[in-house]
């Protein structure tokens, strides 16, 4: 299959670190260059999945300005502003903005002491954040329980006001997911991203685009859309290996970066799982198969 016209293919930049675990701005810097390199025109800063919660507030805004501004990063930039404070998420909406980011991708608080976790609470929550951001807007589906997410019935509104710019889904149900608010919602932006694994299927379902790792997002496009079959199986072998070591996701990404000369240091801010040598040796045995 060909890459359809209005689908979006969109690479999450991840941060790195020194050995004393500071930010090193430089190399997180050479990541958009890179992707710009070799064709990404959409790129997402500090989601979910990644290492946001190991960010301070300002750190995340320092990230933000670098990506638009020390990067010249010139394409759709989205940018994740999840915080576990109502007002922090607020802050970084204002610096989002203030970087000309196309969206900010909001998920439910992560922990939230003294209250009864569930729809009730997270639906006020949003509420109170949507009245304060000044800009489109994607919710971002963690895989919370069902009844710890936000009904479809409330983003009615949201919608129709053009408030919410569209939903990121993931994990293993993603597809009826797709489905489900492509039937209720047919003018939304939907982005799918169970990191790459299922693009053609999100297609079909009515996705968007795909939110997927920035190590590979060319072979992946290569690979699914334009039908280079040689990397196939093994891109297809590598997928399934980032989704059982779910965990290590940001290191193997950061780790293929490495090898790709784009960064030199791969580790993430502890506490965090990292690779072991054993993933690190199946990590240097696909990148020689790809051939990079």
């Amino acid at each position: 299959m060909s890459l359809p016209g209005n689908f979006d293919i969109m690479a999450a930049c991840p941060t790195v670190f020194n050995n004393d675990q500071t930010i090193n701005y430089e190399e997180t810097a050479q990541i958009p260059r890179f992707l710009e390199r070799i064709g990404i025109h959409s790129i997402a800063v500090l989601l979910f999945g990644g290492e946001y919660y190991r960010l301070s507030l300002s750190e995340k805004g320092e990230i933000i300005d670098l990506i638009r501004h020390s990067s010249n990063w010139k394409g759709k930039l989205i940018v994740g502003i999840n915080d576990n404070s109502l007002n922090a998420m607020i802050e970084l909406s204002r610096l989002a903005k203030k970087s000309d980011a196309d969206a900010v991708v909001v998920s439910p608080p992560a922990y939230v002491p003294f209250y009864r976790y569930g729809r009730k609470f997270v639906e006020s929550f949003l509420r109170k954040l949507l009245e304060k951001v000044d800009q489109p807007v994607i919710f971002q589906d963690t895989e919370l329980p069902e009844d710890h997410l936000p009904s479809l019935k409330f983003w009615k509104n949201y919608v129709q006001s053009n408030v919410l710019y569209g939903f990121k889904i993931e994990g293993r149900n993603s597809l009826k997911k797709i489905r489900t608010i492509r039937k209720t919602y047919q003018d939304a932006k939907i982005y799918g991203g169970y990191l790459g694994i299922n693009i053609p299927k999100e297609i079909k379902a009515g996705s968007n685009g795909s939110i997927i790792g920035s190590a590979i997002p060319d072979i992946v496009i290569k690979s699914m859309f334009y039908q280079n079959f040689s990397m196939w199986d093994t891109l297809t072998r590598f997928l399934k290996f980032e989704v059982h070591h779910m965990s290590e996701f940001v290191e193997i990404e950061k780790y293929l970066l490495m090898k790709r000369g784009v960064i030199t240091r791969y580790t993430s801010r502890d506490p965090s799982p990292h690779l072991s040598w054993r993933l690190i040796d199946e990590l240097d045995r696909f990148y020689l198969e790809f051939g990079l």
